[in-house]
């Protein structure tokens, strides 16, 4: 046989290409290519829990949650210090307990832009809504999810992009904002994860008045380290066989109440994974 009559050898892309791609597709906010590319990458990497988390979340927000459950699991299985499958698997255990779903958009959303969930002092607020919604309502917010607000009298309520109602910001930082709206700045907000009862956010300056230049902005934050720690400590305990899917478990729900507070590493690095940074050079530091 002639050596220039053979096939010429198809390469495979790399690893490391193929989370690029698969990162970038989840960016699109394209959920069911997203799955699809998720898929092929876990036909050469089936013990990958990353991939496993990608593949998790493009079901859930597709609303296939119990072959969502089924992803996160096995993520769990491969890694069980995960702590993203760990809060994915909680968030579908309390959507499953309410029969809730996700909400389904008619067009994809794109990531926000980078940088947005890097802490800045005087430009970003992170913290818990007071007087928060139901769990039911809660778990349907995707981290990463951009949040709107709007200004009633002295309160600022919080709002999905569904136009939910999801709770309201601390009285202090409400007056605050109010203030430094009226001024003529501009804030956007986004959803980090739920944290107990409640759920997580950043608030961030988006545009300083002119008029606002030697202002301080947003007051600066000092949240104790062991507080933020409780939730993991807690979800780090629970094997993969203690979490039920539409199952009704008192000594669960006992252990949920007890997780009042939430750390930012884990929370903050699921949001930040779905952010482009394409257009931008800001690090992906934890915050």
């Amino acid at each position: 046989m002639n050596m220039t009559d053979a096939p010429a050898k198809i390469s495979q892309p790399t690893k490391r290409q193929m989370i690029e791609v698969a990162r970038n597709v989840a960016l699109t906010g394209d959920w069911e290519v997203s799955l699809e590319n998720s898929e092929k990458f876990l036909e050469r990497f089936p013990r990958d829990a990353e991939a496993l988390n990608r593949k998790g979340r493009a079901l859930l927000e597709l609303g296939r949650l119990q072959e969502s459950w089924d992803a996160y699991s096995e993520s769990l299985s491969v890694d069980p210090a995960n702590m993203i499958a760990r809060r994915n698997l909680q968030r579908l255990e309390m959507l499953a307990n309410t029969d809730s779903t996700i909400p389904q958009m008619e067009e994809p959303i794109a990531s926000p832009r980078g940088g947005v969930f890097v802490e800045e002092i005087g430009k970003t607020w992170v913290d818990e809504l007071t007087r928060a919604a139901d769990e039911s309502v809660l778990a349907t917010v995707s981290p990463g999810e951009q949040l709107t607000f709007e200004v009633k009298g002295s309160s600022v309520i919080v709002l999905s992009r569904t136009g939910a109602q999801l709770g309201e910001l601390e009285e202090r930082i409400a007056r605050r904002l109010i203030d430094l709206v009226n001024a003529g700045n501009r804030y956007e907000m986004y959803a980090l994860g739920m944290s107990g009862h409640s759920l997580r956010f950043i608030l961030r300056e988006a545009y300083r008045d002119q008029s606002n230049q030697g202002d301080t902005g947003l007051p600066r934050q000092n949240r104790a380290i062991s507080e933020l720690m409780r939730e993991r400590e807690i979800l780090s305990q629970r094997e993969e066989a203690d979490f039920t899917f539409g199952e009704d478990d008192e000594d669960i729900a006992d252990e949920e109440d007890a997780a009042e507070d939430d750390e930012d590493d884990d929370i903050d690095k699921e949001a930040a994974s779905y952010v482009d940074t394409s257009a931008t050079d800001d690090s992906e530091d934890e915050m």
